[in-house]
């Protein structure tokens, strides 16, 4: 059974194409880099919108109370 397997022209070139296309990611080992500052980037971009909304609750929380709601509308 193994040596049917190993003969079979399908599975050869099967393997024979995955071993070349590993070969060429392992020469290219800068494409990783990329997704990592992608992932920095996004996640700079994600603090910084969780920063903006966390100043704009607090400023709305504290300048609740001074909001009067119904009254002193213009006529």
């Amino acid at each position: 059974m193994i040596n049917y397997v190993r003969d079979n022209p399908l599975i050869a070139f099967t393997v024979a194409f995955f071993h070349t296309r590993a070969d060429d990611l392992r020469q290219r080992r800068e494409r990783g880099a990329s997704a990592v500052e992608w992932v920095v980037i996004a996640a700079i971009c994600v603090l910084a919108a969780l920063a903006i909304g966390a100043a704009v609750m607090q400023v709305v929380n504290s300048n609740k109370d001074k909001i009067q709601q119904g009254t002193n509308l213009p006529s």
